[in-house]
């Protein structure tokens, strides 16, 4: 048990910080671009296409922090079950999310590996790289389910645990 939570701590830090990093380049991007656009009236061409791509990989990132903290909206309150049904239901949902992942895996990646001759306009960059996104991010995601079972077992028909945040005033 002590490997699979060193490695819930290792998949949270190297992702969380993977997400800092793209929210940096996200911010720079666009401020670079405004400085140069109304300031130095020479607006960049790549800088709103850099952080649009920035963002796509830094929500489907997110998204597998999400899935492993069970932090995801539900469409159904497994909390209003009886307490007898609440871990089944919350069984099932995760085996529906686990078999949706798996599906969109696949298709995407179809899309990406497909995608390799097209290139970006402004950074000239493959697209392969682009839509590559959704399929780590949905890897990623299914990896991040397998953990919030594996690890936190007992928490089955729980709502979701924050990450634990120096700001936070809640602890997990």
């Amino acid at each position: 048990m002590q490997i699979i939570n060193g490695f819930d701590r290792l998949f949270t830090y190297f992702i969380g910080a993977a997400c800092v990093m793209l929210f940096a380049v996200m911010i720079a991007s666009v401020f670079g671009q405004v400085i140069m656009r109304y300031v130095f009236d020479s607006p960049m061409s790549w800088s709103e296409e850099l952080a649009r791509y920035a963002m796509a990989w830094q929500a489907m990132l997110a998204a597998a922090l999400c899935m492993q903290r069970r932090l995801h909206l539900a469409l159904f309150p497994v909390e209003a079950l009886p307490d007898r049904f609440r871990a089944i239901a919350h069984v099932i949902g995760i085996a529906a999310i686990a078999v949706l992942l798996a599906v969109l895996f696949w298709h995407s990646w179809d899309l990406a590996s497909r995608s390799g001759r097209q290139t970006t306009p402004g950074l000239g960059l493959s697209m392969m790289w682009v839509y590559a996104s959704l399929p780590i991010g949905f890897g990623l995601m299914l990896v991040g389910l397998a953990l919030s079972v594996v690890s936190r077992p007992d928490d089955l028909g729980k709502p979701g645990t924050p990450i634990d945040h120096p700001l936070s005033d809640t602890p997990s």
